[in-house]
């Protein structure tokens, strides 16, 4: 047996291998998305969410919500966009990736459209986002598994 080290190609190795993660990660500066928050309101939310995450965004009363919120959960979007490599003649909307919250308040995956066939086309099942905040930044890490192909 020898000790040679094992190679891998980046983000390319294991494609095309079931159980074979791909991962996705992304940092995002708070200030700008408090900034649109504050210029834009709802009219941001609207571009960048569906309605269903922005219900699991809104605070009581119907406030507008954290910016530190809205920045993990679109550097969660960006982190799924990663993990689903779209072409350029990919067309993915913003609000096809959902970052959703389950019953405990954990973020959780939904993907309609073309976001939907990507993920179907590459085999990818299984799901599972993280998201962080905090020093004025958000960042997110994007996991989904390859599913076999029935």
């Amino acid at each position: 047996m020898t000790n040679a080290p094992m190679t891998a190609r980046g983000t390319e190795a294991g494609d095309g291998v079931v159980g074979v993660p791909r991962v996705g990660c992304d940092l995002q500066e708070v200030a700008p998305v408090a900034e649109a928050l504050a210029q834009r309101g709802q009219r941001y939310l609207r571009a960048v969410f569906a309605p269903e995450e922005i219900t699991d965004l809104t605070r009581p009363e119907g406030r507008m919500p954290a910016a530190e919120s809205v920045a993990g959960r679109f550097a969660a979007k960006e982190a799924v966009l990663k993990v689903l490599r779209p072409s350029a003649d990919d067309a993915v909307a913003w609000p096809q990736i959902m970052i959703r919250s389950d019953a405990h308040g954990a973020p959780r995956v939904e993907l309609r459209g073309t976001a939907a066939s990507l993920a179907r086309g590459a085999g990818l099942g299984a799901w599972s986002v993280s998201t962080s905040h905090d020093g004025g930044f958000a960042m997110a890490v994007a996991l989904a598994i390859r599913s076999p192909r029935p």
